[in-house]
Formats: C-alpha cells, structure tokens, sequence
C-alpha cells in the first residue's frame, strides 16, 4: 500500500512538473524539464553591458530598455543589442515591432492573437547587407515570404518549417526541435531570469533587457558574457546616384511601387512607400517621369483592392525627385485609367490616359480640362501612350489615330500624323521618330514632314493591349536610337536594335538578352530598356518565361555602348513586374559663354539660341528657350523666332534687359542680356557665328559653325599648348586634365577665342 502510494505521488509531482513548463508563456508538456533546464542558463552578461553601450535607439520618451537577440549559430557578430524608448507602458513585443520596424536589417517570424498572446517563432539579421531579407517555407522557393514592416506572420506554430533566404543572414526559428528561450532583467533583479510568459505580457519597466536566446537542437547556451552593439542604420539614400524602376506589381496583391539600385548595385526596394510611412502608387502603375524637381508616376487605376500592407495612391502621384517625399495624389485624372505624363513649362503637364490629354496645373497641383482633339474612340482603340516635348512642339501617340501634334503656347492640336504607331522618341540631334511595326518614321520637328525607314527583318513588339511605354528609345550620347526586338505580338524576342541615325542603318543583333539556356528563359518586360543619359549605358530589366512563379525572378542588365554586357543585378524574388527604368535629372543647363551680357543695336539684330546652350543628362536640342521678361519694351523689341533665334528690334534710344529663360526638362536658368539702342558699341554683332558645347565638357567638344574651321588650338592655365585633334568639328577631351582651358578657333571669316571646363 505505501509502495503504491509513493508511486502515485510522484507521478503527481511529474504531471505539475512537465505542467509547468512554458515556452513564452505557452504550456508545453511535450518538452521534459531536464532538456528545458532554463534555470541552469548562466547569465553571464548581467553586468557586462550598460545603456551607455547601446548605439542603435528605436522610440521616444523618457523610459528606455534594452533588447538583445543570441542565435547561437556560430556566426559574428552574435548577441546583438538595440536600444528601445517610450513613454507610457510598453510590452516585449512593443519593443520587438518597433525595432524590426525601423532596422530593415531585422525582421521577425510572429504567431499572434492566440489565447497565450504573441509567440517569437524565428528571429533574422541582414549580415552581409545584402538586404536580402526572406524566408522559404517548407523549402518551396517559389513562394518566399518577405517582411513588412520587419514581420511575417503565421497562423500555426510551424515556425519550423521556415528557413532564411540568405543562408549568410542570421536566422534561427523553431518550436519543435530548436526554440527561442525569453530571458529577462528588470531593474530591482540581480541577474536575468526566464520569462514565464510571452512578450505580449511581458511589461517592460524603466531600465529592463530582454535577452531572446535560441536553443538549437534544444541545446541550451548561457548568455554572452558580451553584447554587441548594432550600429545605427541610415535609411537615407542619394537618389543622384543610381536610376529607377517603377514597378507595376501584383497585380489583386500588391500596389504599384519603385525601387532604386545605386551606383554600387545596392538595390533599395520600395523607397516610396519606405518614406512614406506605407504608401504606395495605384493599381498597376506603367510610368514614370521626373520633370524639375518632381516625380510623377502613372498607374493605370486608382488603387488595388487586393492589397493589405499598402495605402494606394491613386492613378497620378507627385513625390520629391530628390527625397521621394509625397507631394500630392490623385484618384481622378480626368475619368479615365492612367498611361503618361509630360512636363511642358515650369506650370503645366500633360497626363496622357485612355481617354485623351489632360492638363495639369504643376504650381497648384490640379488636374485640368481635356485638350481638345485628343480624346475619341474607346478605350483600348483610341488611348494616348507615349508623348514628348520638342523645343517647341509635344508630339504624343494616340493608338489607331497616330501623332497628335500638340502647340503647347496655346494646348491645341495643331497636326495629327497618320499611322499605326506604337511609340514617338526625340534624338540627341532634335529630330523625332516614330515607330511602327516595321518601320521607323522620322517626322521633321517643324515642318512635320515624314520620311519611311522599314526595319530590315526583324518586328517592333507593340505595346497597345495591355499598354507600356515600350523600349524604343534614345542615347544622349550620340545620335541613335534603341530598341528591343518582339518575337509576336505578346512575346518580347532576344535582341537589342540599333539605328544610327547619321548613316540611317540598322544593328539588329546589337546585343542579346542573356539567359537563353534552359526551359525557361529571361525575357524582356514592360518597357524593357531605357539608356543612361550620362553614362550612355544601356538598362535592361528582364523576368523569366513560363508564367506564374516564373515572374518571380527578375534582373536587371547594363550594356555598354559596344553591346558588352558588364553588368548583371538580381532581384528579390517577387512578383515585381518591373514597367520602366527612369532616371534622375541631376544637372542643370548650362548658358555658353558666347551668349553675351550686353549688346548694342541700331538695327535688326539675332542671336542664334540653338548652340548656345547644353544639358549633360538631357537633349539639348530639346531646351524650350523663351523671353521671360522684357523691362522695357519701348526701347526694344524682343522675341524668339520659330528657327530659335532671339531677335531684337530697338524702337527707340535707350537700355533695357531682356531675360532670356532655358527650361531643360523643368530645370530652369536664366540670362539676362543689357540691350543698349543708343549707340554703336564694341558688342555689336548681326549674327552669333560660332559656339562650343557643351560646356562643362567632359568626353567630346563641338565646334557649331556657320563658317569653315581651319584651325584650332588649345592651351591650358600654364599657357602651354595641349595636343588636339579635330574630326568633324568634334575634339577629343577625354584625356584631358581636369580644369579650364581657353581655344582659339580660325574660320575662314574671322578668329574666336573662348574658354571651356573639363570636368
């Protein structure tokens, strides 16, 4: 009887013992006390670590706490710590979303909502930097889950099954065979203690650290005699430095977004909604553009139901070029789905959608009234696609119609060039082409003549069914233009196209997409390729073939001017859908010098505007040149003819200042010119005969000149002579020394001396 009686109580007591045993509060009678031994845990570090040590603080206010993660995985640095603040009552898990919310590095695997409250399943840190932040579950690659806002949640206590995306990232998650032990010291304790409830309960005090420590393999480690310090993460990025890919995303999942690779390949996801706080771009968003100081991004609807994480922001929003910060968003663009946008003048766009041109008041934010001419036909028969600004026109497509030749001094149509078009570009030399399936057009930027060119063999993929903004486009490098080839109406083939424009033929196997091997192959997608202005490097982003989880996979490509593929930059995994790469505009145009300060006239005086004036990173034959201001027209006449000549009549005698403005895509400079109608002076002049640009230079110098070169010399700040060679008024400065140098240049009229900057 006794002998049963003392079997009975032992069992009793190793029922409450297994009982008692918890896992963040949860009761896990399936973990026997000596694997547990959470008591045993030797809690070196109780003294070894103070805030003062701590770089890395998330929050305001005046109670501050630390927060450490061990992983145990023999990877350094380990035991990392952050700092978390705040006023008011806090939790573990306040502190744990706080901080995964602001380190990108961080990001945690949560069960929330259960009767127990919150559970850490699985705790990752970005080590390499790669930013590469994800897990697979189940080793399905196909499906990776990403964080948002530093989480990704689950419903079960499967925290097993997730594996970390970047085998080199800190990653350690587990319930069943590995799990994360919760370790605690307030500010009354002598040492660390386990935690016998969750985060969610847990309330933090005035001067607490938590300590999350992984038990791999239920294999028990003390507490790092030291913590390190997690340095502090700076989320600001130079969007000067790198280019842009808006992306139409997933579609019923996800709105529209823009990512941002740097110079150093770094690809920076989201940096809209990054900035802010969660915003996004409407349901599949297929343009962007920046214009002066702004950047605006296009989606074809207003938003995504689909979507949970992200705000949507409408089929037209304004953000900073230079800080992505909102400016303005708007649901309605004119009642019809977004396409384009085009900067006209520093106070009016045009928004192209499926049911005609609208006008946007750029100064106060406003959709304005339809261009009238421009809408017709239904939506998918009668949309605008692409649109560009000449220094004087804006020539924009409208599908089955053709080229609608727009005056933008008073927005009417002035001309619609008939054809079948899919997309319109401007050269570096001014002149505008179309393309059509096997043609390209040029149509003379003043006369609107056309010319045919039919593409030898290959076909131009039209963009019309389910619109983008195609890949035909220009170098700002030199005198031709790009384009990827179509395998059929839906299929983008493998070949980049090149046609230079002076000797009118064609490349057709310029370069070819890599990743041609296998089942499935990459392919180019939405508008495909777009040229560096600066560089004159071309971009290619591609996915994969095959459909579905294919479209996951995503790269990005950069050729050189010699069609050599020099570099390649893989993306997330994600349902991306990448529609257009943009640019940003970092320089401003520059006046030559030739322009003078002051003249004097006693008759019809012009002054040749064209050369005049260079841009580094956008056309400069496209420079829209105006009189902005005139301080007294009684003593002269000012005006800009339609060969871009300033003419200048005097009236009577006198001196006024005529301000001449040069917008080159929205960034504006101005000079400002002293008329003196009086007398003759040493100023005078009829006609500018001679320019240099561009000026800064920093590879060619060109010579614009009605009169034949003889000869040209160059000297540096010393005096001495630098060896130059010209070829069709073109000098090779690559090699040159960086600083000023002044050029002598004979014609066979007269002698010139002006003075240039090599960058």
């Amino acid at each position: 009887m006794k002998k049963n009686y003392f079997i009975v109580i032992m069992l009793f007591f190793a029922f409450l013992t297994n009982a008692q045993i918890t896992v963040q509060g949860v009761p896990r009678n399936d973990i026997k006390s000596k694997t547990v031994r959470q008591k045993q845990v030797t809690a070196k570090s109780a003294n070894a670590n103070t805030f003062a040590d701590i770089q890395f603080w998330v929050g305001s206010g005046s109670n501050q706490a630390a927060f450490v993660v061990q992983w145990n995985d023999g990877k350094t640095a380990d035991a990392l710590v952050w700092g978390f603040k705040w006023n008011g009552t806090a939790t573990g898990e306040d502190m744990v979303k706080a901080i995964a919310k602001a380190d990108p590095r961080f990001f945690a695997l949560l069960r929330q909502g259960t009767q127990y409250g919150s559970a850490i399943g699985g705790l990752g840190f970005d080590l390499n930097g790669t930013g590469t932040n994800g897990l697979y579950k189940d080793g399905d690659k196909k499906y990776p889950y990403y964080p948002f806002d530093g989480l990704i949640n689950t419903s079960e206590y499967d925290f097993d099954s997730y594996t970390s995306i970047d085998p080199n990232d800190h990653w350690q998650s587990g319930w069943m065979v590995g799990y994360w032990t919760y370790w605690v010291k307030d500010p009354t304790d002598a040492d660390y203690n386990y935690s016998g409830v969750g985060a969610s309960t847990r309330e933090l005090q005035n001067g607490s650290w938590d300590v999350w420590n992984f038990k791999p393999n239920m294999e028990t480690f003390d507490i790092a005699a030291t913590f390190t310090p997690v340095t502090p993460y700076s989320k600001t990025i130079d969007f000067t430095k790198g280019y842009f890919m808006v992306n139409e995303e997933w579609f019923g999942h996800t709105n529209g977004s823009v990512n941002f690779v740097s110079n150093d390949g770094k690809i920076n996801y989201r940096v809209y909604s990054d900035v802010n706080e969660n915003k996004a771009f409407g349901a599949t968003t297929q343009y962007g553009t920046i214009y002066g100081d702004k950047f605006y991004f296009v989606s074809k609807q207003a938003a995504d139901g689909g979507d949970t994480h992200y705000t949507p922001g409408g089929r037209l929003v304004v953000a900073d070029a230079l800080t992505m910060e909102k400016i303005a968003g708007f649901d309605n663009i004119g009642g019809g789905d977004g396409r384009s946008f085009l900067g006209v003048d520093e106070k009016t766009g045009y928004i192209g959608a499926s049911n005609g041109i609208f006008l946007f008041d750029i100064a106060n934010m406003k959709v304005g009234s339809l261009i009238a001419g421009t809408d017709g036909g239904s939506q998918y028969l009668g949309q605008i696609g692409n649109m560009i600004r000449t220094s004087q026109y804006v020539f924009a497509v409208k599908q089955s119609a053709g080229i609608l030749v727009i005056d933008p001094k008073t927005n009417t149509v002035v001309k619609t060039i008939t054809g079948v078009f899919n997309s319109v570009t401007q050269a570096k030399d001014g002149s505008v082409w179309g393309i059509q399936d096997q043609k390209l057009i040029n149509i003379d930027a003043k006369t609107f003549a056309t010319t045919e060119y039919a593409i030898p063999t290959t076909k131009y993929q039209g963009s019309w069914g389910a619109w983008n903004a195609g890949s035909f486009t220009y170098s700002n490098k030199e005198n031709a233009l790009y384009w990827n080839n179509g395998a059929n109406s839906y299929v983008s083939g493998i070949k980049i196209v090149k046609f230079d424009i002076a000797t009118k033929t064609f490349n057709e196997n310029f370069a070819t997409i890599p990743g041609q091997t296998g089942t499935y192959k990459q392919i180019v997608y939405g508008a495909g390729l777009r040229i560096d202005p600066v560089s004159g490097n071309l971009i290619v982003n591609t996915t994969e073939s095959g459909f579905g989880a294919h479209y996951q996979k995503n790269w990005v490509h950069t050729y050189d001017t010699t069609g050599q593929l020099i570099d390649t930059e893989t993306l997330n995994d994600y349902y991306w859908f990448p529609a257009m790469t943009v640019f940003p505009d970092n320089a401003a145009p520059v006046v030559n010098a030739i322009l003078p300060s002051q003249v004097s006239v006693l008759s019809p005086t012009i002054i040749d505007l064209k050369t005049v004036v260079s841009d580094e990173d956008n056309i400069s034959a496209a420079i829209v040149k105006t009189i902005k201001s005139n301080s007294d027209e009684n003593i002269v006449l000012a005006e800009i003819n339609a060969n871009e000549e300033l003419v200048l009549t005097p009236k009577n005698p006198g001196t006024a200042t005529v301000v001449v403005s040069f917008n080159s895509n929205g960034k504006v400079v101005e000079k400002s010119i002293s008329v003196n109608t009086s007398t003759l002076g040493r100023d005078e002049f009829t006609k500018v005969h001679l320019s240099i640009y561009p000026n800064p230079v920093s590879d060619y110098l060109n010579i614009s000149s009605e009169e034949e070169v003889i000869d040209v010399v160059i000297y540096d700040v010393n005096g001495r002579t630098v060896n130059t060679r010209i070829n069709n008024n073109q000098i090779d400065v690559s090699n040159f020394a960086k600083g000023f140098y002044i050029i002598n240049i004979a014609t066979d009229k007269a002698k010139y001396t002006q003075k240039f900057i090599k960058r």
